[in-house]
């Protein structure tokens, strides 16, 4: 009997044992390896040693905002909870090379690498429009250098083949196809009716395939097979390439965390638009990781980029760009909060996003941070500036104009879809009509000249100096912290 009952002890011991290898294979590569359905692993909230409060730290009394990672103090290395290592120095997966060891969601301490692959999850870098199929309005003004103002109101439609980040990551395979991409112009009335379909695949070790794109165009009443664009490619009638919309993926090129800041405007917005807790601080603030992140491939068009990644979720709500020269080339902002419709109900989108987990519908929640912010880039070396106004319509704008941010298309087929009838469809309403002049424009986003000059190299042209220097008198002293 006593025999009987050590060997009990020792078999519940190695079942222990066992139990706890398989745990901390969970807790190291974030998910069990074998067996896993990726359409139903989401991000959720980290909970590390530090609990969610705030920086200890005084912008005023300290006269800055930021600090390199190299001067933190253990406590604050504590609380940021940062690996600060470049991405060719963390262990690869075995099964997916290209990947870091630690799988998706990833849990803290964060790197450079998992911030912007979290940045990708939100929709904040170049999952377009998020995870979800998506119909959405994006009303944008693009104003030029002698502040000519044109305007590009489109109705846009986003089909995803995979519901969660982790399963477009570890289940496709290199060449599939994995969403694919619908526009329909409503505005401006020359433009009106023109419809263009993109579709994309996932790119892997040896595999890259370009996207394919038909367009139909009113003039000619029929559909035209156009040829395929590389990341570095403009898209027609924009600032911003494919790569900042669609393909930059984290895994392609080399982050490391720099450094933590507090932001204090979102797109020259000092404030949130609407009563959400949010991540801002009790000053205003929002307190992010910076992360500077560089080609692996020699001749690539950027030398560098810079992203601030809010602290919470790791969205990107800032990014630096530099062309293959050096020189300072491109910033964009994502404002994050502003009351959206979804599936005819109101959130907002950060509150809702940072619950993370799945929605009703089986999707990624945090693909809803995507939403409901405005976005204005400014192309430097064009002195061009395009602000995007949010899916948030005004209180002068019902929100019944608006269709839902996000809706599944349904049955309807792409073949359906992709019709000059689209605009007129009863799935998608009618554009609201929106003014928008040269003087409704925000200022340019501020330079932040003294941040971690170590690695930004900001000169610029006089007339873009004096530019900038009318902007700070006109408008951006209403934002000031």
């Amino acid at each position: 009997m006593k025999n009987q009952k050590m060997k009990g002890v020792v078999a519940l011991a190695t079942l222990a044992a066992i139990a706890a290898t398989d745990l901390s294979v969970v807790a190291r590569f974030g998910i069990a390896k074998e067996n896993v359905d990726w359409g139903k692993v989401a991000w959720t909230p980290a909970k590390s040693t530090s609990p969610w409060k705030e920086w200890n730290w005084n912008p005023k009394k300290e006269g800055r905002s930021w600090k390199y990672v190299e001067e933190l103090s253990q406590a604050e290395k504590d609380y940021w909870q940062i690996d600060g290592r470049w991405s060719h120095e963390i262990p690869r997966d075995k099964e997916y090379p290209k990947l870091p060891e630690e799988r998706y969601p990833f849990k803290a301490p964060y790197s450079g690498e998992e911030l912007s692959a979290l940045g990708e999850a939100g929709g904040g870098g170049t999952v377009m429009c998020g995870l979800q199929a998506h119909s959405g309005y994006h009303i944008s003004r693009t104003k030029d250098r002698n502040g000519v103002i044109s305007k590009s109101d489109t109705i846009c439609n986003t089909i995803r083949h995979y519901k969660t980040f982790a399963e477009q990551l570890y289940k496709f395979k290199p060449g599939q196809e994995t969403g694919a991409y619908l526009v329909v112009v409503a505005n401006p009335p020359e433009s009106a009716g023109t419809v263009s379909l993109s579709k994309f695949y996932k790119d892997g070790p040896g595999v890259s395939k370009l996207e394919d794109r038909w367009a139909y165009l009113p003039s000619l009443r029929r559909v035209r097979r156009i040829s395929g664009a590389s990341g570095s490619d403009y898209i027609p009638g924009s600032v911003a390439t494919y790569d900042d919309v669609f393909l930059r993926d984290f895994w392609k090129y080399d982050s490391k965390i720099i450094g933590v800041d507090i932001l204090y405007q979102a797109v020259n917005s000092k404030k949130p638009y609407g009563p959400i807790a949010g991540p801002y601080r009790a000053d205003g603030g929002i307190e992010t990781y910076v992360v500077l992140s560089k080609p692996v491939k020699n001749g690539y068009y950027l030398s560098q980029w810079i992203s601030w990644h809010e602290k919470k979720t790791g969205h990107i709500i800032r990014q630096e760009q530099w062309d293959r020269k050096g020189n300072f080339k491109k910033v964009s902002e994502k404002g994050l909060s502003g009351q959206v419709l979804y599936f005819n109900k109101l959130i907002y989108p950060w509150s809702e996003g940072f619950k993370g987990g799945l929605t009703e519908s089986g999707a990624e929640r945090r693909a809803i941070l995507h939403g409901g912010g405005p976005d204005q880039v400014w192309d430097v070396e064009q002195d061009v500036q395009t602000y995007t106004i949010p899916d948030t319509p005004d209180k002068k704008i019902s929100y019944e104009k608006f269709g839902n941010l996000d809706a599944y298309a349904g049955k309807e087929t792409w073949k359906q879809l992709f019709q000059p009838q689209r605009i007129e469809n009863p799935f998608v309403k009618p554009v609201p009509v929106v003014k928008f002049e040269a003087t409704d424009f925000p200022p340019t986003p501020p330079l932040y000249r003294d941040k971690f000059s170590k690695f930004r190299k900001i000169s610029l042209p006089a007339e873009i100096l004096q530019k900038i220097k009318k902007d700070e008198q006109s408008k951006r002293g209403l934002f000031k912290s």
